[in-house]
């Protein structure tokens, strides 16, 4: 035992001791157990070639020495083991240079440090493919680079639920390339040094060139200087990025559009000021004649001023005029509040119009105040913001199932300056309900008749919306007869509604061949008129004050006892239909039947349950009635489903009824 003790101390002190000293030309793999690798000298992974770096390698630069590849380098590490690259001590060194344009280079679950030397990057990529995920980088003077500014065709270049900070310039720098995805990145700390960096940078410098990323699902907080910069220095006419489901907050300021354009949606602009500093604070600062953004969806609060655009700058934040749906507003802009304590929602310092319509604005305070525009001085232009939506909007729309007597509310498509906290209902314009905070109200104990109901919403701080109204129809309950019996020979019989009809009875009517032949208030009804052999459609149903019940419909195989015709089943049917867990199968045939028989077929065909019947003759009719559980011949029950029931009368007559079990 303490040989082996010894033998694994030696090997870890092997491993802690010894390390593998690299430069020139590298390929191949790195793996774990040469690790530490000492940078020693430039290194170089020459074209066609590939770099692998194992799980849990440390990358370690003895000087400012530089990593480029013209392959490619793949470093994937884990969660548990991840690849490190850092400066002795924590000196600075060159980071990684990629100019393989023809094979991607990966770097999962990596930390990179250290590269904090003037014009080093981490990772710099000369348009050459890469894919960065669950990746660190930390202490640099810039941070990550895709630079495609040679290429009309850049590469794709992604970087993914990672984190960049403490870097003196900007995080991520994107240099006309279009083809570049952040997504689901946290960049803070970014732009430490004294010139302005934004945390993400876009930079266009060809006029044959675009510079179009996309810049979603990212947290960009806490930066010294801009959240994201957009620089189109020289105003070519292609900086138009997405910028999606985005939280920028606590930056000097949130987005700033330098002669740039782009797609603004489902962002949160929040708290991007720096106290008491008049320079800073603008949630979107919009500059230059080539800038017009397009904002729709976006929750803009709590900065020094929502929107500020200048120099022949201009934007839209909604318009309604034109047939694009991805530009209707729907932003919240709120809240924005100069030290000072005066509200600015926009400040347009620029000679353009600017399309603001369909927009939630400050609750209480006249928009027009929350507003600079051509209204306070001639030389700017005006600011459209009417048509604009309610702060606290209602329902949507409301519906009513009337099976269930359940009203159901659509809450609010629009946006919401405040937390919804449920539904107030009313009836007739009477408050019946308050505050109820699910989306359905059960309506009971009402009569049958016309109501008009409303809900409305309640927000935090007690604001309740305006009321969205319907029209609904309570019917009444109107019973049919039951237990429906026919003899062949036309006598028909059946018992009375079951309680709960909520309107007066009148009478009963009676169908013969979906025709009303004729109305009783007694049991039973003597059909006349019939032709011996041949088989009627037969219908019964009440009449009541506020209406006719549903008809209940059977067959019934007219029999003229004078013939010599063999007397046949002249009632079968089954209630209740559709049934759960018992229904009763009632028929009646006639006395000359000396056997019946009852059997309950699947949809397969296949014989579930058999029930022999003996008849005790009463009258000139065989009356029975059997009651089928849903068990087969063993006593199991069966499954949900359509089932058959068959009726054997003597020996050369049957009928086939279907019936439903719902469980």
């Amino acid at each position: 035992m303490k040989k082996m003790l010894f033998s694994f101390c030696l090997l870890m002190l092997s491993i802690s001791i010894f390390a593998t000293d690299v430069s020139g030309n590298q390929s191949g793999t790195w793996n774990l157990a040469g690790s530490p690798y000492n940078v020693v000298g430039e290194i170089t992974v020459p074209i066609n070639e590939t770099l692998e770096i194992e799980a849990g390698v440390e990358v370690i630069a003895m000087g400012n020495y530089k990593i480029t590849a013209y392959g490619n380098i793949i470093a994937v590490g884990t969660s548990n083991d991840t690849i490190r690259f850092y400066g002795d001590g924590g000196l600075n060194w060159g980071g990684l240079r990629l100019e393989d344009e023809a094979n991607e280079s990966q770097f999962n679950y990596c930390r990179i440090s250290n590269t904090d030397d003037i014009n080093n990057y981490p990772i710099q990529s000369i348009n050459s493919p890469i894919f960065i995920n669950h990746s660190f980088f930390d202490d640099h003077q810039s941070g990550i680079s895709f630079f495609a500014l040679s290429s009309n065709n850049p590469s794709y270049m992604e970087i993914k639920n990672s984190k960049i900070a403490y870097v003196q310039k900007s995080g991520i720098t994107i240099t006309d390339n279009s083809n570049a995805l952040i997504d689901s990145c946290e960049i803070t700390q970014c732009g430490l040094g004294t010139s302005f960096y934004g945390a993400i940078q876009l930079s266009l410098q060809n006029n044959s060139h675009s510079c179009n990323p996309i810049i979603t699902n990212n947290y960009i907080h806490h930066n010294d200087k801009q959240g994201i910069t957009m620089g189109n220095i020289y105003n070519y006419d292609e900086m138009a990025p997405t910028v999606e489901n985005n939280l920028i907050s606590e930056n000097l300021s949130g987005i700033y559009l330098y002669n740039a354009k782009g797609y603004y949606s489902n962002n949160i602009i929040c708290n991007n000021f720096v106290e008491n500093d008049p320079n800073s604070g603008a949630g979107v600062m919009l500059y230059g004649s080539g800038a017009d953004g397009t904002f729709y969806y976006n929750d803009i609060y709590g900065n020094y001023t929502g929107f500020f655009l200048q120099a022949g700058a201009t934007a839209n934040l909604g318009d309604l005029s034109n047939a694009n749906a991805d530009d209707d507003g729907f932003n919240m802009i709120h809240e924005n509040i100069f030290y000072d304590g005066i509200y600015y929602s926009v400040v347009n310092n620029s000679s353009q119009d600017i399309m603001a319509e369909n927009n939630v604005w400050d609750y209480e305070v006249p928009i027009e105040e929350t507003i600079i525009d051509g209204n306070d001085d001639p030389a700017y232009g005006i600011v459209d913001y009417e048509p604009y939506l309610p702060v606290f909007p209602p329902p949507d729309s409301l519906t009513f199932n009337i099976s269930q007597l359940t009203l159901f509310i659509y809450p609010p498509s629009t946006p919401t300056y405040a937390a919804l906290y449920g539904y107030n209902i009313y009836r007739d314009g009477e408050l019946i309900a308050e505050s109820i905070t699910s989306s359905f109200f059960l309506i009971t104990s009402l009569p049958p008749g016309t109501y008009t109901f409303g809900a409305s919403c309640v927000y935090e701080g007690d604001y309740e919306s305006t009321i969205t109204d319907t029209t609904i129809f309570i019917p009444h309950i109107l019973n049919p007869p039951q237990n429906a019996n026919a003899t062949s020979s036309g006598y028909i019989t059946w018992e009375e509604p079951e309680p709960g009809s909520t309107s007066p009875f009148l009478y009963y009517n009676i169908y013969l061949d979906e025709c009303l032949i004729g109305t009783t208030i007694d049991l039973y009804y003597q059909l006349e008129g019939l032709v011996s052999g041949q088989q009627y459609m037969v219908g019964l149903s009440a009449e009541y004050e506020a209406g006719e019940s549903n008809i209940l419909e059977f067959e019934l195989p007219y029999v003229n006892f004078d013939d010599n015709t063999i007397q046949m089943v002249n009632a079968l049917y089954n209630y209740p239909n559709p049934f759960n867990p018992t229904t009763t199968i009632s028929f009646s045939v006639t006395q000359n039947s000396d056997f019946v028989s009852l059997e309950i077929f699947n949809l397969k065909g296949q014989k579930v349950k058999t029930f022999p019947v003996t008849l005790s003759p009463e009258s000139s009719l065989g009356k029975g009635s059997i009651i089928w559980d849903g068990t087969d011949q063993t006593g199991k029950p069966v499954s949900s489903g359509v089932y058959f029931y068959k009726l054997k009368a003597g020996k050369d007559f049957s009928q086939t009824k279907r019936m439903l079990l719902l469980k």
